[in-house]
Parts: C-alpha cells; sequence; structure tokens
C-alpha cells in the first residue's frame, strides 16, 4: 500500500485531510461513478452488436462501435481497477474477475520470508560502513536494527535504515567511539521475517 511505509505523524496527517473530504456527499458522488450491472450489460451487449454491424461495413455501425469501444476501455478499467484495489480487504474479488496473479508471483507472496543469510559488514572508500546479505525471496525491502548496549535486551535496539536493496546498504547515525551491534531481516508490507544472528561493529 502506498501509505504503509509513512511513519504515524505522517499517516495521521492524510487520514485527516482524507477525514475533512470523505463525507455522505462525496461517498455517493464516488459511488455515482461506478457503472451498475445493468449499465455495463447494456454497453456490452450494444458494442458487440455495433462490432458486428461494422464487420459488414456499415458505417454507422462502425461510428458507434467506436464510441463504444471507449466507453467500454473506461467503464471496464474502472471496474478492474476496483477490483485489485479492493482484493486488499477481499481477495476473493479479484479472483472473481480473472485478476489471479501468475503461479510465481503467488509463490513469491505467500511464501514465509526465510532467516537472512550471509549478514556482513564491509566499508565503503571512505571509511564508512555498509551492510550487506543474500537476497530474500519475496522481501520488498529490509530493515536494519542496532544496538549499542545488552543486546539481549529488545528494548535496546532501534530501528537505523529502510532499505529496498540487499546489497552494501550505508549505515550512519552509530556513536563508533563504542561496540555496535547490528542486525537485519526481510520484510513485506506487514510481513516481517525473522531476525538474522546480531554481528558486531567494532569501534
Amino acid at each position: 500500500m502506498p501509505t504503509s511505509k509513512l511513519s504515524h505523524p505522517e499517516l495521521i496527517s492524510k487520514s485527516a485531510a482524507m477525514n475533512a473530504t470523505y463525507n455522505t456527499e462525496m461517498f455517493n458522488r464516488m459511488l455515482s461513478l461506478i457503472p451498475t450491472p445493468e449499465f455495463y450489460s447494456e454497453l456490452h451487449e450494444r458494442y458487440a452488436t455495433n462490432f458486428a454491424g461494422s464487420l459488414k461495413g456499415d458505417p454507422e455501425k462502425t461510428k458507434a462501435c467506436e464510441e463504444d469501444r471507449q466507453l467500454i476501455d473506461q467503464n471496464l478499467g474502472l471496474l478492474l481497477g476496483l477490483a485489485k484495489v479492493i482484493t486488499a480487504k477481499d481477495p476473493s474479488i479479484q479472483e472473481a474477475f480473472g485478476l489471479n496473479h501468475s503461479a510465481d508471483r503467488t509463490v513469491a507472496s505467500a511464501a514465509v520470508l526465510e532467516r537472512p543469510k550471509d549478514f556482513r559488514v564491509s566499508f565503503d572508500k571512505k571509511g564508512h560502513p555498509e551492510v550487506s546479505i543474500a537476497k530474500i525471496l519475496g522481501a520488498k525491502g529490509y530493515e536494519v536494527w542496532a544496538c549499542d548496549a545488552d543486546p539481549g535486551l529488545e528494548g535496546n535496539w532501534r530501528l537505523l535504515v529502510w532499505s529496498t536493496k540487499c546489497q552494501r546498504i550505508p549505515i550512519s547515525g552509530l556513536n563508533r567511539t563504542q561496540l555496535n551491534w547490528l542486525r537485519i531481516r526481510g520484510k513485506r508490507g506487514d510481513m516481517a521475517g525473522p531476525w538474522s544472528n546480531p554481528i558486531s561493529l567494532q569501534p
């Protein structure tokens, strides 16, 4: 979702703007733009009829066919777009419209995120630390957390950086005069995979 990566204050701000605009009048206006089943059925039948007539060289049917095609494009696109958005709440809607993902994407989206492998620290030419791991199947991004106290206490950890890449993720915001611990995990939407084993970053 486009808002899933926003901070709490940012999301509250966006929601407040929606709350100020989204009222009963706006709801009814949006509903009025969605084609009813009766309207769409009539449009489809008319389009099919005019197309058949255009094949026979009827100029009026040809013109009507092109006009209906534009309406079909508009309304079909709207319905398919709505089905895709609504699937976040009810996946069966998308399936009913024949919008199933490909087999590969379905497997990836259903897959449980694996524990990170080959977690390591390297340094760029200026001596700044970077971390890398092997790509995690199905992950859309990676969270790197840091700790400069007892790594066994969850409350000592803090989010350091979010990255969509898994290689050479720049690390900053650390007190390099003391020992730091780092860990990483893959994420996909609200799903978070298991943590890697912590690794140390010497002062």
